[in-house]
């Protein structure tokens, strides 16, 4: 059985602190500029994201890394069990999709238009993707749907047609 010392429980104890002061900072942000969220709780959410970060260097004796504050913010992605499946392909195209909008409204926000375009193309290039696999799935119901009805469908004897004057007489 692993036992972890008091100095690393404190550690995570105070890397968990920080990083639910940054995400719940980060979403009211992403909120705001949305066009939702509590603007006026971001001066106090960036004051308890100073206080966690101070507190952990004051109890882990160092400050926290570049690469933790990453993990904290990123977003954590849905497992994809099967790429090449309808759901593997929309949780791919709506990750990028959101990927796109997000890249966007930070460069929109940032008045960087050469990044603005990429998040933009990034996201209509996901929702084309997304567009035609709809498409396509909808193209395969309506050919099971035929093929079954044309299958349930009883098949019937031939009509028949008229004598005609000059026919021969059917015995």
């Amino acid at each position: 059985m692993a036992e972890n010392t008091q100095q690393q429980i404190d550690r995570n104890w105070q890397q968990d602190r920080l990083d639910y002061a940054l995400q719940v900072l980060a979403a009211n942000i992403i909120r705001v500029v949305r066009g939702a969220g509590s603007p006026d709780d971001i001066i106090d959410q960036c004051n308890d994201v100073l206080k966690a970060a101070v507190e952990y260097h004051e109890k882990v004796g160092r400050f926290v890394s570049d690469h933790a504050v990453a993990a904290a913010l990123r977003l954590e992605r849905e497992k994809i069990h099967d790429y090449d499946s309808f759901e593997g392909q929309r949780l791919l195209a709506m990750r990028q999709m959101m990927d796109g909008s997000l890249q966007l409204a930070a460069s929109r926000l940032r008045g960087q238009l050469t990044q603005q375009r990429r998040g933009e193309s990034e996201m209509f290039e996901a929702f084309r993707e997304l567009e035609d696999l709809y498409q396509e799935r909808r193209k395969k119901r309506e050919a099971e749907a035929k093929a079954a009805r044309t299958k349930a469908a009883p098949k019937r004897k031939p009509a028949m047609r008229k004598a005609k004057k000059n026919d021969p007489p059917v015995l």
